[in-house]
């Protein structure tokens, strides 16, 4: 926004600015909160009318303190104007602006010749200095510069009124007056992992819900982390179903009666892998913690994890015992053949 003072017609005070400029239905917890933020602008009000009083204005400038610029501005004039309607500048900013049309019809020409003054007397320099130190004095100073400045244009004694009042950006930001600051780095972070924590608490109730439906079972899931074990442990990439694993198990609820029932029974969280789904790049895998109760696990990348038993070492386990049976059986029977042949050579032969 250019830093001068530019003449708004009705239409836009009325129309736009006013209705910008509305309170919200919170506007006194937003008062408060912007209190406790520091004031970076500043709002100079003032009211003008002249001894014959057929000429009443006013104007508000709001600006940045530091750098001066301005960043809202509105300069009202009418001729004549309707007497016992000025409004005093120690109302708020949003009230002073919003009853500036109601001195009645914006008149122009005269409006132009005074801005110009304004524009001369308000610069980037004056309006840091304001800020710095808005004192009654400093006021009083600048309004009888003003007044002089508008007395020779109009070629009457004017009277002249003048308040300042600090803003914090809060509410600048939420009259849409400015816009707000980008965040830092500090607040960038904080949003990732506020987003981070929602889409893992989304997809949780997402895989629980899945787990329901494709499993059917119509028991509980619970949420689990794996046990990382990186030197005895077991890639995850390796790990296949009826594989024993070590799970961690947090939260609330469900979660932590299976903990504190481990925890008192001395029973290490080690459960065999019922289920493996893999999607999106991700594995979830689902231990049998008992009959009612599963847990999920979902890996985004290949760790090594603990493991008690395999699947592998079951099966090697199972087809050594069956081979074992076998010979057994075998070895019996041949036994028994071999003793029937020499009972028959001894009777019949």
């Amino acid at each position: 926004m250019s830093d001068e003072l530019k003449l708004i017609d009705v239409k836009d005070i009325a129309a736009e600015t006013a209705k910008r400029l509305e309170p919200d239905q919170d506007q006194t917890e937003q008062a408060e909160e912007a209190n406790k933020s520091k004031p970076e602008f500043l709002a100079y009000k003032s009211i003008f009318t002249p001894s014959r009083g057929d000429i009443g204005g006013g104007f508000c400038v709001i600006f940045e303190g530091k750098s001066g610029k301005t960043v809202f501005q509105v300069f009202w004039l009418a001729k004549p104007y309707h007497s016992g309607v000025m409004i005093e500048p120690s109302k708020d900013w949003r009230t002073f602006v919003k009853r500036l049309p109601q001195l009645g019809p914006l008149d122009k020409d005269w409006g132009e010749q005074l801005q110009e003054q304004l524009k001369i007397i308000l610069t980037t320099d004056e309006k840091r200095k304001l800020f710095e130190n808005y004192t009654k004095v400093k006021l009083r100073q600048i309004e009888s510069i003003i007044r002089r400045n508008f007395e020779n244009v109009t070629q009457c004694v004017f009277s002249a009124s003048t308040d300042a009042e600090p803003i914090a950006r809060p509410e600048l930001e939420r009259a849409k007056v400015i816009k707000p600051l980008p965040p830092s780095r500090e607040e960038l972070e904080r949003q990732q992992r506020e987003k981070e924590f929602q889409e893992r608490q989304e997809q949780e109730e997402r895989e629980k819900e899945e787990a329901k439906k494709e499993g059917n079972f119509e028991g509980t899931i619970i949420m689990c982390t794996p046990l990382v074990d990186p030197v005895k442990g077991k890639a995850s990439s390796e790990i296949a179903p009826g594989d024993i694993i070590g799970v961690g198990i947090e939260g609330e609820g469900t979660s932590a009666l299976v903990k504190k029932y481990l925890e008192e029974n001395n029973i290490e969280p080690l459960f065999p892998v019922h289920e493996i789904r893999e999607t999106e790049g991700k594995k979830f895998f689902y231990v049998k913690i008992s009959d009612e109760i599963r847990g999920c696990i979902t890996i985004t990348k290949d760790i090594k994890i603990k493991v008690k038993g395999s699947a592998k070492d079951s099966e090697n386990q199972a087809a050594n015992l069956s081979f074992f049976g076998d010979v057994l059986f075998f070895g019996v029977l041949a036994g028994a053949l071999v003793a029937l042949l020499f009972l028959i050579r001894y009777f019949f032969l």
